[in-house]
């Protein structure tokens, strides 16, 4: 494709866009203009001098260099982010956690430092979950406690079905995995012809810090640090078009009907969910609370999609409580039927995004 009708169309796009709320920090994120344009990579080598750190490991798994970290000691507890996003998400759990658990964070394929297939088009549910599994099993882990939020809270519930005997406990964070009848408009730009097929090789970074500000509850809690990463392991080489068929991915899926093993599941489960989630709605918590048997759940007000990073104090917390046992109530108790059904109440608990 011309790299001179590219760098046309996005200097266009950001000059038309220049209202956006994201634009200025997503400029200051960028190291180069054509970085600033989303034309541009940057090298894997200075990503891991900035996000790489004294705890991370190298795995090598099929095709991968799964990035990680293995810190603590104490009961086992695997941590997985979701889609777009990288182990990072989760610092605030980590540190404490890692006070009385060994906590291993993953970068899971397709994402972070790890990244994904040479060919995007390899890249679907079951690479990902594939080389997860091999990367447990490397690991050694017979016996460990499960968390994931979006993406990742789906494959930490598939997994906790089909491994029973592993998985301790589960806590769910907003996760991915029942159908739902609206899906972010990020998501349909990656579906249509044209569009999905030039976000392959443009992604302003605009765009990314956009997503990042609906993916809050409050906007305002969005931290330098957390969206500066966001726009920088979107320029990871080959993140474009692994971003694009993630889209595509997540897109089908919501719309379709499966067999889910969800009802399989064995291990004690907590499902935390943000009130203010405009990506997964909070109705959906109750297909979870209908298949899982034993099942604790909370909800966060004014919180979005990513309770564990936009308040990861309070939701670490109640996530202690869980895993030890403490008879202490939560930072939010569970609520009742007819609490849920008030927050739910008016427009089906699900704003739509905005148009970008």
């Amino acid at each position: 494709m011309n790299r001179k009708l590219l760098l046309s169309f996005c200097l266009l796009f950001v000059v038309g866009l220049s209202g956006c709320a994201g634009l200025k920090p997503s400029l200051k994120a960028s190291p180069t203009l054509a970085n600033a344009l989303g034309v541009a990579d940057i090298p894997l080598k200075e990503l891991k001098k900035q996000y790489a750190d004294k705890d991370s490991r190298f795995m090598e798994v099929d095709d991968l260099q799964i990035h990680y970290r293995d810190v603590g000691e104490g009961p086992t507890i695997v941590l997985l982010h979701g889609i777009m996003s990288s182990l990072h998400t989760w610092e605030g759990w980590i540190e404490e956690l890692r006070k009385n658990y060994r906590v291993i964070a993953l970068d899971l394929p397709g994402y972070g430092l790890t990244g994904g297939p040479e060919d995007a088009d390899d890249f679907d549910e079951d690479y990902v979950y594939t080389r997860f599994s091999k990367f447990i099993r490397r690991l050694e882990l017979t016996r460990f406690s499960l968390a994931g939020n979006s993406f990742g809270g789906y494959l930490s519930a598939r997994y906790a079905a089909e491994h029973p005997e592993q998985v301790e406990k589960l806590i769910l964070v907003d996760p991915v995995g029942y159908p739902q009848e609206h899906t972010p408009k990020v998501f349909d730009l990656a579906t249509m012809p044209v569009v999905g097929t030039l976000a392959n090789y443009v992604q302003p970074p605009f765009l990314v810090t956009r997503n990042v500000e609906q993916v809050y509850g409050d906007p305002k809690r969005i931290s330098q640090d957390n969206l500066y990463r966001y726009v920088h392991m979107s320029q990871r080489p080959g993140a474009r078009k692994i971003y694009v068929r993630t889209m595509r991915i997540m897109k089908e899926a919501a719309a379709e009907q499966r067999n889910l093993p969800f009802a399989d599941i064995r291990s004690p489960t907590l499902l935390m969910w943000g009130e203010a989630d405009r990506w997964v709605p909070i109705k959906l918590a109750e297909r979870w609370r209908g298949d899982v048997r034993n099942i604790k759940f909370i909800s966060y007000p004014d919180v979005g999609h990513v309770p564990m990073e936009e308040i990861a104090y309070q939701t670490v917390q109640d996530a202690i409580v869980f895993l030890s046992d403490l008879q202490q109530a939560p930072t939010r108790s569970e609520p009742s039927i007819e609490e849920l059904e008030s927050i739910l109440q008016g427009d089906g608990g699900f704003e739509p995004m905005e148009g970008i």
